[in-house]
């Protein structure tokens, strides 16, 4: 099954009413290492979409932020978008703003999180790790 088959058996299933333009929105958000902000998410989209207007895509952004399938990570100056919901560090550019998921300590922070809530009687909702530095782009 495609990732748009997918999304769109788990939209139906959640009573959301799908149509092309949220699919490919929702298809740009999860094919997306970078954690694209709701602007480059809507420059992609036009790609395929050219009637699309940023209004359908913050729009449908919250509904699929609701629905769990899309986490909104706000930052000073924008909010970007993650589809991966498990456990992960993010490691932020401060050169250049890129955001990518850490490759690795997925396990440490599953393992802080489970720390939490045992010792903190607090049930996590979310977690969200976030390292800044540069990246190996910027640090040359």
């Amino acid at each position: 099954m495609s990732i748009q088959e997918e999304l769109s058996v788990q939209l139906r299933q959640l009573n959301i009413r799908v149509t092309p333009q949220r699919l490919a929105i929702a298809e740009v958000v999860v094919n997306s290492a970078d954690h694209p902000s709701a602007k480059e998410v809507f420059e992609r989209v036009t790609a395929f979409f050219p009637y699309v207007t940023l209004a359908t895509v913050y729009s449908t952004l919250d509904v699929l932020e609701q629905v769990g399938i899309v986490r909104g990570l706000p930052f000073q100056r924008l909010c970007r978008y993650d589809a991966n919901l498990s456990p992960h560090a993010n490691l932020v550019c401060i050169v250049c703003g890129t955001v990518v998921d850490a490759e690795f300590g997925q396990d440490m922070v599953e393992e802080l999180k489970t720390m939490v809530e045992a010792q903190a009687e607090f049930k996590v909702a979310y977690q969200r790790v976030d390292f800044y530095g540069r990246c190996s782009a910027c640090a040359r």
